[in-house]
């Protein structure tokens, strides 16, 4: 069980991850994503405790709450807005609002509903903090509960250590002052309090993938472990963040040591061990959003077997080069796209039409990513990736699954360019490997029913078909 909340502490808590993440500021002002929910508005009020005593002080730092609408459920986000707005009023905490529907966002970008939604308060949550015009940070009310279901998802995702970690108390402009606390102590708090909120009920009976797991298997873990069985993965993520804040610190030197002016020194690079030798990479680079574990496989096998003059693409358009012993990298000349570029695209066939060649593509030529399928196969929205470690799907006519990597290798995909390959993916899985392999329920047979082509096109281009929603 987590711990009751107290708003002294919370504040406190608030002020220590303040000071972390913008160090050296004194005035640095404090974002309150503020949804109405009772995890965003315990947060409101521990903040504005905290900002009342900073201004006691006279040093002035700035409190913003910031409300997004993203109006997906007609009359209850107006009330949500309103809400807000009064207890902003109450409290003298200037707000912020903005409206975003993120349907247009998912179809244009390829993506979920609720991560389209993710990425449009993330930006607009930056706005806001743009708008401060001066040091500070944005703080949302994620809590031990939110922890535990991140873990746990990453967990049976196959995550590394990294990603064990959860969601980290300061991650870059944004602070989480109330993972200590769980949902539990939160609604106590604001029972005490007397406080109202407002509840979301697609938080619980969504069909997103946080919420089934919510709703279905964290009561069945607590009824088979035992109630306090979630404070294994909250605590695992504490533990994480201190061995790997460790670990980082030792990466941060041996890049200084292998370091050659802008580039890297190949031999040093490949003496090191292999967890400090990815990190070194991933740092280097600046890119590790789009660096999976297989891309940094991939490089460090390149540099064992390749000779100087060669080089190797990466995702989002950056090459390495090798030169005799020295590493650069630069943009690349060649293949400028990785996943993040491309966006999938669904179109139904006329009864009766044409459903093509009903091969998987050829992988180096897009004009060819184009796979027709029947409607019925496709669950809930599409998307386009880089394949993972552990990925699998049921190549058609094989009978039984197979993990990706194989696929690749039998298809005799380069080593090199393994790292390149993209996935199709709906709610269900996997669809189709680009250009290697396509899922048993791709098939099309006598009787199929309606038929779609999904196509994969560049982010950039026009839209000439809807996307399945």
């Amino acid at each position: 069980m987590s711990r009751p909340l107290d708003l002294n502490a919370a504040a406190r808590r608030l002020a220590g991850l303040v000071a972390e993440a913008c160090p050296g500021a004194s005035d640095a002002g404090v974002i309150v994503a503020l949804s109405g929910g009772p995890d965003s508005v315990a947060l409101l009020l521990a903040a504005h405790a905290w900002a009342t005593r900073t201004w006691e002080t006279g040093s002035g730092a700035p409190l913003v709450a910031a409300h997004l609408n993203h109006g997906l459920r007609p009359g209850e986000a107006d009330q949500d807005a309103v809400f807000c707005r009064g207890l902003c009023r109450r409290l003298g905490v200037r707000l912020v609002e903005g409206a975003a529907d993120p349907r247009a966002a998912a179809r244009e970008r390829g993506q979920g509903l609720e991560e389209a939604a993710r990425h449009l308060r993330r930006r607009f949550l930056l706005d806001a903090l743009e708008g401060l015009g001066g040091p500070g940070c944005i703080a949302t009310g994620h809590h031990r509960d939110d922890q535990v279901e991140t873990v746990l998802m990453r967990l049976l995702r196959g995550t590394g250590p990294d990603g064990l970690r959860g969601i980290r108390p300061v991650a870059g402009a944004f602070i989480h002052p109330l993972l200590p606390w769980g949902r539990a102590a939160i609604v106590a708090f604001l029972e005490e309090q007397g406080q109202p909120w407002r509840l979301d009920a697609t938080n619980l009976d969504g069909d997103n993938l946080r919420a089934r797991l919510r709703r279905e298997v964290v009561p069945l873990l607590r009824d088979v472990f035992g109630e306090g069985c979630l404070e294994g993965p909250a605590r695992l993520a504490d533990l994480l963040e201190a061995d790997l804040g460790l670990l980082e610190e030792l990466s941060a030197e041996a890049l200084t040591g292998i370091r050659d002016g802008d580039g890297l020194r190949v031999g040093a690079l490949l003496d090191l061990p292999p967890a400090l030798a990815a990190r070194a990479l991933r740092a280097w680079l600046g890119m590790p959003e789009l660096l999976e574990a297989v891309h940094v496989a991939t490089i460090l096998a390149w540099l064992r077997e390749g000779t100087s003059g060669s080089g190797l693409d990466l995702p989002g358009g950056r090459r390495l080069v090798r030169e005799f012993d020295r590493l650069s990298a630069g943009t690349g000349a060649t293949r400028m796209d990785g996943p993040e570029d491309w966006r999938p695209e669904v179109a139904r066939l006329p009864d009766g039409g044409d459903p093509g060649p009903q091969g998987v593509g050829d992988p180096d030529d897009p004009a060819t990513w184009r796979l027709a399928c029947p409607a019925s196969a496709l669950s809930g929205n599409l998307r386009v990736r880089g394949w993972r470690h552990g990925d699998r799907l049921r190549p058609l006519g094989l009978g039984g699954s197979k993990k990706v990597s194989d696929l690749l290798r039998e298809a005799r995909t380069p080593a090199a360019d393994r790292g390149d390959a993209m996935v199709v993916t709906d709610d269900e899985g996997i669809l189709w490997v680009v250009g290697v392999a396509r899922d048993e329920r791709t098939r099309l047979l006598p009787g199929s029913g309606v038929m779609v082509t999904i196509s994969i096109i560049r982010r950039h281009s026009p839209t000439t078909r809807g996307t399945r929603n």
